[in-house]
């Protein structure tokens, strides 16, 4: 299982070589049996929850802005890109 590490490149490695696994598995899909097919069905939920991972890494490395940064506006912003 792919658990959320500190550097967001981390987690893109190891959800992109679960996915290659995943993709590996897709391989023959016409001549899959029962069980073939309920493991890569399997194999992309798991794949979901490990986006879920990057994801959550991601929302993590971003810096908050708050509302008062965002009403705040430089004291010598012309706004025409001219001063």
């Amino acid at each position: 299982m792919i658990t959320p590490k500190p550097l967001l490149s981390e987690n893109v490695k190891d959800f992109m070589d679960y996915a290659l696994e995943v993709i590996k598995s897709m391989d023959g899909a016409p001549e899959h049996n029962e069980t073939e097919r309920l493991q890569v069905n399997e194999n992309i939920a798991k794949l979901r929850s490990y986006l879920d991972a990057v994801e959550l890494s991601y929302q993590e490395t971003i810096p908050v802005i708050s509302d008062s940064q965002v009403n705040e506006s430089p004291a010598n912003f012309s706004g025409t890109g001219h001063s």
